[in-house]
């Protein structure tokens, strides 16, 4: 045998070792970029879904932190049962875990807000979308409404500004269903959904973590009983007071703001 032989037989050795390796991490780079598709294709594919649903009814079951001046976190929680029917009807109940009821109806021109235990109500006039009327609670009137992106027509936009960051986690089961376990990373908040492998792109749950808050607080929610072709009559939208009903001037937009 030649004296180079071994060097030889050592090279090529070397050279298809480089060669593997180059190849498992292109095969891992192409694993993840799949992944990191299917995961913004599942975001994007929810978010479309919903958007296109004209009528719409589901319960969701949340949990939220509330930081303390101590610096504790205390967990509270409470059901909302959402009816929604676009482009300009929408009615939520919410009943808190220490079974305070209140909640929010809109007809088409009038927000209301209504609290069933202290008896009160009080109603805005803002004639337009559910699209609208959501952003006008939240961003003039200043009240929470959690979730609020989820429901409204222009999710699919908002969530292109996102959808780059987002991964797939795994694949899990909640409720015997296999979801998709998808996060991704916002500019205030990380967000976390699941999401049904198979069948309609319904979200089982979601936590977000608001980073950008004191003690990075989490609200968490799931998802139940989602129906896309409920029975929602006009009445249901309409809100009577109930007897003794008093209504209160609490519905003021902020100085400045144009209903």
């Amino acid at each position: 045998m030649s004296a180079s032989r071994p060097v030889l037989v050592a090279v090529a050795a070397l050279c298809a070792m480089v060669l593997s390796g180059t190849v498992r991490a292109a095969e891992t780079r192409a694993a993840a970029h799949g992944e990191e598709n299917r995961a913004a294709a599942r975001l994007a594919a929810r978010a479309g879904f919903l958007a296109k649903a004209q009528r719409l009814s589901v319960t969701i079951d949340c949990a939220y932190d509330v930081l303390q001046e101590s610096g504790e976190k205390i967990e509270f929680g409470e059901q909302r049962v959402v009816a929604l029917r676009r482009p300009d009807r929408a009615r939520i109940d919410v009943t808190r875990r220490d079974g305070a009821r209140r909640g929010l109806v809109f007809d088409g021109t009038q927000l209301t807000v209504f609290d069933l235990d202290a008896n009160v109500y009080s109603t805005v006039e803002k004639p337009g979308t559910v699209d609208a009327a959501f952003d006008h609670f939240v961003n003039d009137l200043r009240m929470r409404l959690p979730l609020r992106e989820l429901l409204k027509a222009d999710f699919p936009a908002a969530l292109k500004e996102v959808a780059g960051s987002a991964r797939l986690v795994g694949v899990e089961q909640l409720g015997g269903v296999a979801t998709d376990h998808v996060a991704f990373r916002g500019r205030t908040a990380d967000v976390q959904f699941w999401i049904p492998r198979a069948g309609d792109p319904l979200p089982k749950r979601v936590v977000i973590t608001y980073r950008l808050a004191g003690g990075q607080p989490r609200f968490a929610a799931r998802f139940t009983s989602w129906n896309l072709a409920p029975d929602l009559p006009d009445s249901l939208f309409t809100f009577t007071p109930a007897a003794g009903a008093e209504r209160i001037k609490v519905l003021a937009p902020r100085r400045g703001t144009k209903q």
